[in-house]
């Protein structure tokens, strides 16, 4: 296990809770664990005590942001150790030991009429290709993107468990058609024939998706029971770590397995959240987006259409900024919350990202963030707009969406 850097300081003496006296992992910027229970916080040192009853002290603000408020809740610091500062771009921070990484004898096999996938193990996910695709990028963006999750998000990596989260990168034709019609046959064979029918229609269109494993695999395996699947028909966009495509899907892979199932009576604004958060992580960690979002309509689901944000992918901020100014575009949260794919324009996509940029912008907007994602974990539902409002600190949703249309005319928007 990976120690975080420690350093000495005076001791504090804070009564603590017994929440906060409990063994966890704590986690650096960089990636070091320790696991420890915390002693004290004074000012903005941490004492904790290791599984060896010796004592380390560290700075708080070399702690993640879970960390941090973890502190807050249940060991009494203030909270001005997770609202100082900026959040950064802990993805690119943090030092990931790709030695780690271990090609598997064994391999994945879904297919009866088709070779098994080859697999690559990382801590936390299981890479397994079909043709020529390497995995390796995909591995490191993903275990990337996995420690900006647990940065964030205080339960996250207590949920995730000790299971792994399987990709797959599919290259070879041949094997992507039978894997195709294999999951929709299994949909068919769960009675869902909805679904069977829409992935029938978008298989060969789409770039990613999710597919379900049979218990018996996901057991085998030690993987979570849904896998993710790239369409790879272009693998130089899988070459290198923190590419935007894979950024885009991985990441909205991980948000939306922290907010867990969604009854259909509180799903309105899952969309919003989801997509937006993915637009976030791809721009802000590749400097741009190359996704595009499959629309699908009609009663046999073959309506098809592709939705993106402005053609100059470079220019969203700009351009939205102008057009908020100029009144053509509507800062509303409401509406903005209801919308689907199906209506989706590019003004309504961009608008959708500077929701998850202006959530995320800032160390005291991320918490907010943070725990709003931590009430949807365990209510199952999304807040409505005055609960969103209060989440962020506000008396109403009107000054909420004044101060995130003051974030697109003149805050850090870009």
């Amino acid at each position: 296990m990976k120690k975080l850097l420690a350093c000495v300081c005076g001791a504090g003496c804070l009564i603590m809770s017994a929440r906060a006296a409990e063994m966890r992992i704590w986690t650096s910027r960089k990636g070091g664990t320790l696991e420890a229970s915390l002693r004290s916080v004074q000012g903005d040192m941490v004492s904790l005590t290791n599984k060896d009853s010796k004592e380390v002290k560290l700075k708080a603000a070399d702690l993640s942001l879970a960390d941090r408020q973890h502190l807050v809740e249940f060991g009494g610091a203030d909270e001005s150790i997770i609202t100082g500062g900026k959040p950064g771009l802990v993805e690119k921070e943090v030092r990931i030991d790709t030695s780690a990484f271990k090609r598997l004898e064994n391999q994945l096999t879904l297919i009866d009429s088709a070779e098994g996938f080859e697999l690559l193990e990382t801590p936390h996910f299981l890479i397994g290709t079909a043709g020529k695709v390497r995995p390796q990028a995909v591995a490191e963006t993903a275990e990337r993107l996995w420690y900006g999750m647990a940065f964030v998000h205080m339960n996250f990596r207590k949920d995730w468990g000790d299971k792994r989260m399987l990709i797959l990168l599919v290259e070879d034709r041949d094997v992507h058609e039978a894997l195709g019609k294999w999951y929709v046959a299994q949909l068919t064979a769960a009675g869902d024939d909805e679904g069977a029918m829409q992935v029938s229609n978008t298989w060969e269109k789409t770039g990613s998706t999710s597919i379900g494993l049979p218990e018996e695999v996901a057991a085998k395996h030690n993987v979570f029971g849904r896998a993710m699947v790239f369409n790879v028909k272009d693998d130089d966009k899988f070459r290198k770590v923190l590419s935007p495509f894979p950024t885009h899907s991985i990441a909205g892979s991980l948000l939306g397995k922290q907010m867990g199932g969604i009854s259909s009576y509180g799903a309105q604004g899952y969309f919003a959240i989801y997509t937006g958060h993915a637009y976030f992580k791809e721009i802000s960690l590749a400097g741009k987006s190359e996704t595009n979002l499959l629309s699908v309509d009609g009663s046999d689901k073959d309506d098809i259409s592709s939705k993106q944000g402005f053609a100059d992918g470079t220019s969203w901020a700009r351009t939205l900024r102008s057009m908020v100014r100029a009144g053509k575009v509507p800062v509303k949260l409401e509406p903005m919350l209801k919308w689907e794919s199906i209506e989706l324009t590019p003004e309504r996509l961009v608008l959708i990202y500077s929701f998850a940029h202006y959530m995320q912008g800032d160390s005291k907007r991320l918490c907010a963030f943070a725990n709003m994602i931590r009430r949807i974990e365990s209510s199952n539902q999304i807040p409505s707009p005055e609960e969103f409002a209060k989440i962020f600190g506000f008396d109403s949703v009107e000054a909420f969406e004044t101060d995130w249309e003051t974030f697109i005319k003149e805050g850090d928007f870009k």
